[in-house]
C-alpha cells in the first residue's frame, strides 16, 4: 500500500503479528493511547503482560505536557520506564531507541517506518491498526 504523508509517500507492506513474539517494545504513547477509549489500558495491559516496554512520551513541544505528566503518572504506578522525547517527535526517537536496545516498535504512525529507512534500522515496526498489530515486512521510499 502506499502511505502519503506531508513530506512524501513510503510503499509499505504489512502482515499480521503480535505483541507476544518480541521481548522488547518500544511504544510511541502518545500514538497508540489515541485509538484507544481509556488511554490506561495501555499501560495496564503491558505491566500485566509482562512485555519488556519503553514507553516514549512526546514532550518537545508545550501542548504536549499535559498529557506526558498524565503518561509519566501512569507509568510509575505500573513501574513501566518512561523516557520523554524533548527534542524530536517520539516515533523518531523509539526507533532510535528500539535500535539501540533490540526491541522492536509500536506506533501508528508510518514516521517510524520512514525513520527507520533514514538510519537504516532493521528494529521491527510494529503498526497498530484496526484493533491489531502488523508488522511492516517491506518499506520503500
Amino acid at each position: 500500500m502506499r502511505v502519503r504523508k506531508r513530506w512524501g509517500s513510503l510503499d509499505v507492506e504489512l502482515e499480521p503479528d503480535a505483541l507476544a513474539r518480541h521481548s522488547c517494545v518500544v511504544v510511541d504513547a502518545f500514538s497508540v493511547a489515541a485509538s484507544l477509549s481509556r488511554p490506561e489500558e495501555l499501560f495496564s495491559g503491558f505491566a500485566e503482560a509482562g512485555i519488556r516496554a519503553i514507553f516514549v512520551l512526546d514532550a518537545w513541544h508545550e501542548t504536549h505536557l499535559g498529557r506526558a505528566r498524565r503518561y509519566l503518572d501512569l507509568c510509575g504506578r505500573y513501574g513501566l520506564d518512561c523516557r520523554l522525547s524533548e527534542r524530536k517527535p517520539a516515533e523518531e526517537l523509539a526507533v532510535e531507541l528500539a535500535c539501540a536496545e533490540g526491541c522492536a516498535v509500536l506506533t501508528r504512525d508510518y514516521d517510524a517506518v520512514r525513520r527507520a529507512l533514514e538510519i537504516r534500522c532493521s528494529a521491527p515496526i510494529l503498526i497498530a491498526k484496526g484493533g491489531g498489530v502488523y508488522r511492516v515486512v517491506v518499506a520503500s521510499f
